[in-house]
């Protein structure tokens, strides 16, 4: 019953990918802007989004993920998303030592979570940028 689920997930987003604007996604991602009426940044199908601001859902996610953290501490700015089997989301955030003399710096906080029944929300990476 997952692979027919899985499967149908698959069909669907690849669907998807195919309709936009009438054209496939290699003919969108080979096009150039002036062609297409679009910026140069569009999102290709599996790619990431742009960086945009976080919606309250995504700010629970984040609090939610992080909350056992220990040693410093991360402020979310923005958030890039890509649908996997589930949602990966990376979170441009400030992060901020906690110790006597603190650094703060930029970090990017990369999260999965999985589909519904699947687990729950995991921090996969985290890296300085």
């Amino acid at each position: 019953m997952k692979s027919i689920v899985i499967s149908a997930f698959a069909a669907a987003a690849l669907t998807a990918c195919a309709a936009q604007g009438g054209k496939t996604a290699a003919a969108n991602a080979t096009a150039r802007p002036a062609e297409t009426g679009k910026a140069e940044n569009t999102t290709m199908c599996g790619g990431y989004t742009g960086q945009r601001p976080l919606q309250e859902q995504e700010k629970q996610l984040f609090r939610r993920v992080t909350d056992k953290l220990v040693g410093v501490r991360y402020t979310p700015e923005s958030v890039a998303t890509q649908v996997v089997a589930g949602t990966n989301y990376r979170f441009v955030c400030m992060a901020e030592t906690i110790a006597r003399e603190p650094e703060t710096f930029r970090a990017e906080v990369t999260v999965f979570q999985p589909l519904p029944g699947q687990g729950e929300a995991r921090i996969t990476e985290i890296r300085r940028l």
